[in-house]
């Protein structure tokens, strides 16, 4: 009778979204010079100055339903080969990058303990997680890429470059979620990310009450 493999239970780190913020800004003082600098050069800090290389896939994001995973070894970040070789996907990619970023600063240790190089094997990874800790591990990983990639004073400063168009915006709707979502749309590209995370981050930091005051 076959031996029933043994499975090990991991837990996400409970990290203060403060500190995972910190990190990031501790991140970017090290890696990008100078720190504001925009759009933030993460692929070239993650193969050339972190020394991790890509492992394009054929069809990952098909087969499990991800962009990229970095291996245990932390050496290589597995990514779906359509992803990684279309340039119009270029935004989703440093997104991918700057989270698995923050899975090497802030999950090191977690990683380490499981042995994955392969699609298979990082589904086996995820499933030794409980349900709460795996969405916790991710959005961890989430919040550490978006403040990675969009600083908020920056991105507060770029919104209000568009005042005229906040203005005009506003005289046009009185939906707050439609205003964001059309402002994102104009300053996505100043960060190199995309509309969606530009929402995300104006949500996560609270930014619309300083836009609003400042008007």
């Amino acid at each position: 009778m076959r031996q029933k493999e043994r499975r090990i239970f991991l837990h996400s780190p409970y990290l203060k979204w403060s500190f995972i913020r910190r990190q990031a800004e501790g991140f970017r003082s090290k890696y990008v010079k100078p720190a504001n600098h925009l759009p933030v050069p993460i692929i070239e800090i993650v193969e050339l100055a972190l020394n991790i290389s890509p492992y394009p896939i054929i069809g990952l994001m098909e087969r499990i339903d991800i962009d990229g995973f970095l291996t245990r070894d932390l050496k290589n970040i597995c990514i779906d080969q359509d992803i990684y070789m279309d340039e119009r996907r270029e935004k989703r990619l440093r997104f991918t990058y700057a989270h698995e970023v923050g899975h090497l600063i802030l999950h090191e240790n977690e990683i380490r303990k499981c042995d994955f190089r392969t699609p298979d094997m990082w589904i086996h990874f995820h499933e030794d997680f409980l349900a709460e800790d795996l969405n916790w591990f991710e959005q961890q990983a989430r919040e550490f890429g978006g403040r990675l990639l969009v600083p908020p004073n920056e991105l507060t400063s770029e919104i209000l470059s568009y005042r005229d168009k906040i203005n005009e915006f506003k005289s046009q709707t009185d939906s707050e979620e439609d205003l964001i979502e059309a402002l994102s749309r104009l300053v996505c590209d100043k960060f190199a990310v995309s509309s969606q995370v530009i929402q995300r981050r104006i949500r996560s930091e609270k930014i619309w009450p300083k836009i609003k005051a400042s008007l």
